[in-house]
């Protein structure tokens, strides 16, 4: 039967906002799996002396890895506001009815919480970049530098 057309029985999404919210639960949900392993491992390195432990925590002190952690802190409230809805879908009766609304609610306690959150973590960064660094190191010497000469 070539000539048969396919109907669509509802299971096929369609690209709306849930479709998209599922996928970024899934996806944040395995990240965040992988951070914990890669954390566990990290903290595992004291048992191979202090100097690799060490040597592993300077990189914590990067930059880029601060970036990374703005990255971090935006899945695990992504995430767990996400779920936080989901449950409210699940458990309130009229859940469902109101799903673009929770959606809404979603996106704006995300951004209430993650814009000032951000921008406190980097201002801190600077600031103990600065701080710590030998006298006359600038902001882009914070930036560039793979590993501030912190004391």
């Amino acid at each position: 039967m070539p000539n048969q057309k396919l109907v669509s029985s509802g299971g096929i999404y369609k690209g709306k906002t849930s479709m998209w919210l599922y996928i970024f639960h899934r996806v944040t949900g395995v990240a965040l799996f992988g951070y914990l392993l890669l954390h566990i491992i990290s903290t595992a390195l004291i048992l191979l002396g202090p100097e690799v432990y060490e040597g592993a925590e300077a990189i914590y002190k990067n930059f880029y890895f601060r970036v990374a952690e703005i990255g971090l802190f935006g899945a695990v409230l992504a995430h767990a506001i996400n779920g936080l809805r989901i449950i409210t879908v699940d458990l309130w009766r009229k859940g469902s009815d109101y799903q673009k609304q929770l959606n809404v609610i979603s996106l704006v306690i995300f951004i209430g919480v993650f814009v000032p959150s951000t921008y406190k973590m980097v201002d801190s960064y600077f600031d103990l970049c600065l701080e710590k660094s030998s006298p006359g190191t600038t902001v882009t010497d914070c930036i560039v530098r793979p590993i501030p000469d912190w004391k």
